[in-house]
């Protein structure tokens, strides 16, 4: 091992060992509510004229020709919830129509949105009407070159229509209605939430923009919270005006080039002042289709002979998807659910219930902040993967958080904008760098070769100048106006095709360019008046290792599938007005996994995307750093055992996340003990497909049955403490206090190189609860109904 291999080794050492924080254990999205989630499957509540405009100016005529057809989907809401329920629309994809016959008028129809359903019933237990619509007629009537996105706004605003008026009145019972007076009074619309999966998350996206303009007589709508899930970008939105969160996976193999985080970045700035924050989650293993049961049935979009995501490959890090067939791929049974799955409804039940609920109690999950320990992952662990491959690498590399925090909870440090990227910062004051090579290869894919710039660093957004080049009657590549550092069109994750607007794997967006091959470094002064940051938790930043350059450590190996063997690293200084230094290693675990390079063996599972290197400021605190004069921020590159050549790209320094929390929609969803009224019958005949054994199920003509409530249920309509957890001779023993009655089930996680975990049921006595398990060495997560500690056995 080399000398700065060895120094890198130990500051990794050393920053597990940080001490752990204090931080209280958010509740666990994974479990279900207090509510008997009720399924209508299928939802029919009328019918929507759908229209797409002709995108090369054309008559309406084919595929693209106006059209009525029934809206319909399936429904999950809280049966027995005495007040107004928020509500949550998912928008699927585009996928095939039909399992029979051909589309507009399948003789059995796909059924896409029912592979939200784990998503669907997790949330109506917790009191939310979740509707998810049937497209798939729309989908044989959308325009080949808009792909249908104004139809889907025009879908969206239809069910929203029309939940309103059953929220109002009953609905005549008929062949296009079956909803009939089950949700009269049941919606609160001052509570609006979106989710759309591919295209559907850029028609969510859109719909934002249409929601806010749509003319009367139509409703504006108050949106409080829109997720786009592996989405495209061919709108080329920039989300503002609502709390936004993008997902995608790095074994996509689909949207290959990851176009959610297009959306992400290109959206921060848009708006001066917008008070709302952006999130996005990079997913290592995580494909397309497997987001949806349905789509899972159908197939793998990301099979191949890629080293980190072919699953016929003996190292792939891919997540399971699931045990679903053709029975129960529209089932919410969480016993069926895959790695992906989890993870997926893990994130997104915790952005809803932050957003559109207002529980600030998940904002750990959306901050980052979660993994601030070094050891504990950005999700719960309940929804850490347990596949082989799934385990492959720790539960901790699996998701990179970026949180984008609200103006006021944010100050901008070094930001790279149009009219001075590379010479003035965000707070107007100069930015001085020296040391620095020039970022573009000689090799690289970047030509003509830019120029060195004076202080060696440079600036670069790639995101393209024509949308639609080849419509446009542009031949060739599309071209940015100054695009970052490639590698060559040959090789490994070279811009070699127009593949949705290459290039193929890249965060679009201003942004800085660092190379390094001896010590190097960049810097602003911190103005008085903006020196104090004793309100906000943390600095953050963007980046993303250039794998291509030869000046990082090379990816061999092991190191294509595990991310953890291809760090780089450099050195994060704060300087205050009396001159004291902090320093810190933006490479350590407890700031997260942006400096590990990407994954993949293949141009399309190769990528270079900005997630966030986040510093918790009591870090610099503890080394004397006074954080009400803060004069200076410093980036130092190759030295003091730091990797002594690299290559980076980076945005965004700021300070942010305010101390007492995030402001943002904090008027958090009444919890409404639920009624015993029974639930109105849909008037309607209905076929109900598989659900979740813990689901009440309408069926017209038959009784409603309600399944014994499970333990999660049980938990959290009670109180309960974990008061002590001791450690001897590897025995690790628990006691608490509950008001449960007689079960209770403890989680027992490890985390750190083997994230697995198990369950322990507990014994009690009276008002008392203990528990006990014998553990290898390592170090645990214990959690029982939403409060955990961390244990090491040793």
């Amino acid at each position: 091992m080399t000398p700065a291999l060895k120094a890198l080794a130990l500051a990794l050492f050393l920053a597990v060992l940080a001490p752990a924080t204090s931080l209280a254990a958010p509740p666990d999205p994974m479990d279900r509510g207090p509510y008997t989630p009720v399924t209508l499957d299928p939802l029919k509540i009328g019918t929507v004229d759908l229209q797409e405009p002709n995108a090369a100016g054309g008559g309406l005529t084919g595929g693209a020709a106006a059209a009525t057809v029934q809206l319909r989907g399936s429904i999950y809401y809280p049966g027995n919830r005495a007040t107004g329920s928020p509500v949550i629309v998912l928008v699927h994809g585009n996928h095939s129509s039909c399992d029979s016959g051909s589309a507009p008028n399948c003789t059995a129809f796909k059924r896409n949105d029912r592979g939200y359903a784990y998503l669907g019933e997790n949330l109506a237990s917790w009191g939310y009407t979740v509707a998810s619509i049937d497209q798939d007629q729309l989908m044989y009537y959308q325009d080949g070159t808009a792909r249908g996105m104004h139809q889907r706004r025009i879908i969206i605003a239809a069910m929203l229509d029309k939940l309103w008026d059953a929220n109002t009145a009953p609905i005549p019972a008929g062949d296009n209605a079956n909803i009939g007076g089950a949700l009269v009074g049941k919606l609160d619309f001052s509570r609006v939430g979106l989710m759309g999966h591919s295209r559907g998350g850029d028609a969510v996206s859109s719909f934002i923009d249409y929601n806010r303009t749509r003319p009367a007589p139509g409703r504006k709508y108050n949106l409080r919270g829109v997720i786009a899930l592996a989405p495209v970008d061919y709108e080329r939105r920039a989300p503002y005006g609502v709390p936004f969160m993008t997902m995608f996976g790095y074994c996509e193999g689909d949207v290959t080039n990851l176009q959610g985080a297009r959306l992400f970045e290109r959206s921060q700035y848009i708006v001066d002042g917008d008070p709302f924050p952006r999130i996005q989650v990079s997913m290592l293993g995580v494909n397309h289709n497997w987001f949806n049961s349905v789509w899972f049935a159908d197939g793998d979009d990301a099979t191949g002979t890629d080293t980190a995501c072919g699953t016929s490959q003996p190292n792939n890090i891919r997540l399971s998807g699931g045990t679903y067939n053709a029975q129960t791929r529209g089932s919410g049974d969480p016993a069926l659910m895959g790695d992906q799955e989890k993870a997926g409804l893990a994130l997104m039940s915790s952005f809803f219930r932050r957003y559109v609920g207002g529980d600030a109690a998940f904002d750990p999950y959306m901050t980052g902040e979660l993994g601030e320990d070094g050891v504990s992952p950005q999700i719960p662990v309940t929804a850490c993967p347990t596949s082989t491959a799934g385990t492959r690498i720790p539960c901790v590399e699996r998701n990179l958080v970026s949180y984008f925090a609200e103006p006021a909870a944010r100050r901008d440090v070094l930001r790279p904008e149009t009219d001075n990227p590379l010479t003035v910062s965000a707070l107007g004051t100069a930015i001085t760098g020296s040391g620095f090579a020039n970022p573009y290869i000689a090799s690289g894919g970047v030509s003509p070769l830019p120029a060195t710039t004076a202080g060696g660093f440079d600036w670069c957004n790639p995101e393209p100048i024509y949308f639609t080049p080849s419509s446009l009657g542009f031949s060739g590549l599309p071209t940015a106006t100054k695009g970052c550092p490639l590698p060559a069109a040959s090789a490994l994750g070279g811009q070699s095709g127009t593949r949705e607007n290459a290039p193929v794997n890249h965060s679009y967006g201003m942004q800085l360019a660092l190379a390094w091959e001896q010590k190097a470094s960049i810097s602003t002064r911190v103005p008085a008046a903006s020196g104090d940051v004793t309100g906000f938790k943390t600095l953050t930043m963007g980046a993303g290792v250039n794998f291509f350059d030869p000046r990082n450590p090379p990816r061999s190996g092991d190191a294509i599938w595990n991310p953890t063997l291809t760090t780089q690293d450099f050195e994060i200084v704060l300087v205050d007005k009396a001159g004291t230094r902090g320093t810190v290693s933006a490479g350590s675990p407890r700031y997260g996994n942006a400096l590990h390079q990407t994954t993949g063996s293949t141009t399309a599972r190769t990528h270079i995307v900005l997630n966030a290197i986040r510093v918790p400021l009591g870090d610099f605190k503890a080394q004397g750093v006074d954080l009400t004069s803060i004069r200076k921020v410093e980036l130092i590159f190759g030295e003091n055992g730091k990797p002594p050549t690299g290559s980076i790209q980076l945005s965004d320094v700021r300070f942010q996340e305010a101390v007492g929390g995030s402001a943002v929609y904090t008027d958090k969803l009444a919890d409404v003990p639920p009624t015993t009224a029974p639930v109105p019958a849909p008037e309607a005949k209905t076929v109900v497909t598989a659900a979740a054994p813990a689901a009440t199920v309408l069926e017209t003509g038959a009784a409603t049955t309600v399944a014994p409530a499970t333990e999660a249920t049980k938990a959290a309509t009670c109180a309960v403490t974990l008061t002590s957890a001791k450690v001897k001779a590897r025995i690790l023993a628990l006691k608490g206090a509950t008001g449960c009655g007689s079960s209770l089930r403890v989680t027992i996680a490890r985390v750190g190189k083997a994230s697995t975990s198990k369950a322990v049921r507990a014994t009690v006595k009276g008002q008392r609860w203990t528990a006990s398990a014998k553990l290898a060495a390592g170090r645990y997560k214990v959690t029982v109904a939403g409060a955990s500690k961390l244990v090491t056995v040793r």
